[in-house]
């Protein structure tokens, strides 16, 4: 019986977030208006409004449409793997959040590589966990979400609503209070300044590629 459990897992490709993060997010954004590449059975536990279904769209699709976001704009981003995946999906994100299509967003980076190669995530608070947190996968035999040890560990980021000052210090409160039990929240005071864009160009003698 172990044994074909085993065989039913997906690949790292196809994990779910964990619990813990699902749970946090949802505490922060109030509820999830679109979860961008998901699958049916992942978002039983993210329970997206919508969600983009990455067994039948491709990853170009998915990152070549506009995102179109419900409600409240709120979003959810768990790219379960793979540095350079994750890389386009966060650019993705960050190109929609600031063309307005996302008021808010929580990203678990799953792989911790993504974020050498998303030096503009430390422009915004991140959790760092204090431990591995454990991605999950539908069972459908037993119908309920279990966790796998996971070979990295992982992150959360926060894009806040950018509209007002106050607004923004609140929910960056928020975002505190949620998931500074799972880790410390690393918040730099110079965000924004793009500081460190003239040394990525110095060292890598190219300019950070926001696009792809």
């Amino acid at each position: 019986m172990e044994e074909l459990r085993a065989t039913q897992r997906p690949d790292k490709c196809n994990l779910a977030p964990p619990i813990d993060v699902v749970k946090a997010a949802r505490s922060v954004l109030g509820s999830i208006d679109l979860d961008p590449y998901s699958t049916k059975d992942i978002n039983r536990l993210v329970e997206a409004a919508r969600y983009y279904d990455r067994d039948e769209m491709s990853l170009e699709d998915i990152i070549h449409r506009h995102w179109e976001v419900p409600g409240e704009k709120r979003v959810f981003v768990g790219a379960p793997t793979g540095a350079a995946l994750t890389r386009r999906l966060l650019n993705k994100t960050l190109h929609e959040y600031r063309a307005g299509s996302i008021n808010h967003a929580i990203l678990w980076i799953a792989h911790n590589e993504a974020l050498i190669r998303s030096p503009w995530v430390w422009d915004f608070p991140v959790c760092i966990p204090f431990r591995r947190l454990r991605p999950t996968w539908w069972d459908e035999e037993l119908e309920v979400f279990r966790g796998v040890a996971p070979s990295n560990w992982s992150a959360i980021v926060y894009l806040p609503p950018p509209e007002s000052h106050q607004q923004f210090d609140a929910m960056v409160s928020r975002f505190h209070t949620a998931f500074n039990p799972l880790g410390r929240i690393v918040f730099n005071e110079y965000s924004g300044n793009n500081d460190w864009e003239k040394s990525y160009r110095v060292t890598l003698k190219k300019s950070y590629n926001y696009k792809s």
